[in-house]
């Protein structure tokens, strides 16, 4: 799998939403989605971390961005869901 700043530059070129920069993560998270699709959620959950991690290890992913994503992600979430994708945007953020 690409880091996401790779993945963005190459597949949202022409999106409005990569103008503001939580395109190309957003992209890349329907990307995994996808990949995953019928399979258990916390293995999908495992990967978009893994390539959070990598993006963040190698300097390709900000902190803007990720908050971008939890502000895009938040209003289809529930209460504890939102929670979690809080907490896991805080553990990626200290990277």
């Amino acid at each position: 799998m690409e880091d996401f700043n790779n993945y963005a530059k190459n597949s949202g070129k022409n999106s409005d939403k990569s103008k503001n920069g939580t395109g190309g993560l957003f992209e890349t998270v329907t990307k995994i989605a996808k990949d995953f699709d019928g399979k258990n959620q916390n293995d999908l959950l495992r990967a978009i971390y893994r390539e959070a991690e990598k993006g963040k290890r190698a300097g390709t992913l900000s902190n803007a961005e990720i908050d971008g994503f939890v502000t895009l992600l938040s209003p289809v979430l529930d209460d504890k869901k939102r929670k979690y994708l809080r907490k896991i945007a805080e553990e990626l953020k200290k990277i």
